[in-house]
């Protein structure tokens, strides 16, 4: 399979199993990668997601040996129109970023080495993000001659890292290690075991009152598009709800 799946004290890791080829994709890889977080995400189990890659690479974005819209039973398989037949490949391949990104569960990209191209977008659409000491971040698709907007991280790196600095790094087509990564808030930390560091994150957050943990996520992820009046009506909202809470309602009773 192209990825793992396991659940341990309410941490699930999905690990990306490409190592022969650096964790590359194909849209056909991109859906199954995309029902695997489905899957965690499912999972009663688990309270925290973990991303992260097997070998040397978190993911070195494009196949470059195998077409991306290459599969004989794919939903786009029968299309004979190369153009269509990309088009719809591609359609069917944001469906994993668009479930990474709207999972109810916090996510942690533990970003255990190359993270080039798709592959930085990947980390970007997690929530949090833990670099190993060789980490690499690049962003080569202007180079490529292909837009710098893919797979969601036009949208994404302006959110992390401010307009002005997602813009130097896409047109400069930038590679940044770890230390640049987190001096760039990029990453929040750089850890020698990254996947253990990813873990125990996990399970501490996992300590904590899962509606407010969503609650919480949903507020953030909303903040930006929003008005301070209709932010301030949903945080109203989600305070009241956790009133009621187990964890809330516990504190009334000390």
């Amino acid at each position: 399979m192209s990825i793992q799946l396991s659940v341990h004290n309410g941490v699930g890791t999905a690990t990306l199993n490409r190592p022969e080829s650096f964790n590359s994709i194909t849209a056909k890889v991109l859906t199954e990668w995309e029902a695997g977080i489905q899957e965690l995400a499912d999972n009663p189990e688990v309270k925290v997601i973990v991303l992260t890659g097997a070998g040397q690479a978190f993911s070195a974005g494009l196949d470059l040996k195998t077409p991306f819209d290459a599969g004989d039973d794919m939903p786009w398989s029968q299309e004979t129109n190369p153009a269509n037949r990309l088009s719809k490949a591609l359609s069917y391949a944001t469906e994993f970023i668009r479930t990474l990104a709207r999972v109810s569960q916090p996510t942690i990209a533990a970003v255990n080495g190359y993270a080039i191209g798709a592959g930085l977008s990947f980390a970007a659409a997690c929530d949090i993000r833990l670099a190993a000491p060789h980490a690499v971040f690049s962003a080569p698709f202007v180079k490529l001659g292909i837009s710098g907007g893919d797979l969601g991280l036009s949208w994404f790196l302006p959110r992390i890292i401010g307009l002005p600095k997602a813009t130097d790094m896409i047109l400069n087509c930038r590679e940044y290690n770890a230390e640049q990564a987190l001096n760039l808030g990029l990453v929040t930390a750089i850890e020698d075991d990254v996947v253990s560091a990813a873990q125990a994150m996990g399970e501490h957050i996992g300590t904590f009152e899962p509606y407010a943990i969503t609650a919480s996520k949903r507020l953030l992820a909303a903040s930006l598009n929003s008005s301070l009046d209709a932010q301030l009506n949903s945080e109203a909202t989600a305070q009241i709800l956790g009133f009621f809470t187990d964890t809330a309602q516990a504190l009334g009773q000390q």
